[in-house]
């Protein structure tokens, strides 16, 4: 598209999944701060898809977009009736608040194993 987005309604095979990530190229960085409580407030789900009726394991977007919107993209898509909004979730930039659950849990683990 002219916008740069590329729309596939099957798998997309690509051998790099990097994403830059360089401190050089960000500003006003600061810590993810209850992360947990944020994880807490998600739900994961199994479903099956409409068009293909193929099983599947996620989250839904609207849902993520309530707790976590910076993840959730809207885009506008060619449907049966016209043009309609999807929503989209990246996955990949919710790795930042799981890591920080992970270790806002560890923390309190350890201070339950009294500070080891």
């Amino acid at each position: 598209e002219s916008d740069g987005d590329f729309h596939a309604d099957g798998d997309v095979v690509a051998f790099s999944s990097t994403t830059a990530s360089d401190s050089r190229l960000k500003t006003d960085i600061s810590t993810i701060n209850d992360a947990l409580g944020t994880v807490g407030k998600l739900r994961g789900v199994s479903y099956k898809w409409l068009r293909s009726g193929q099983s599947d394991i996620g989250v839904i977007a609207q849902e993520v977009e309530a707790v976590v919107p910076e993840v959730v993209k809207t885009t506008e898509v060619a449907g049966l009736d016209g043009m309609e909004e999807v929503k989209s979730v990246d996955y990949g930039r919710l790795v930042g608040v799981l890591i920080n659950a992970i270790n806002e849990l560890k923390s309190e683990v350890d201070e339950l194993k009294g500070g080891k």
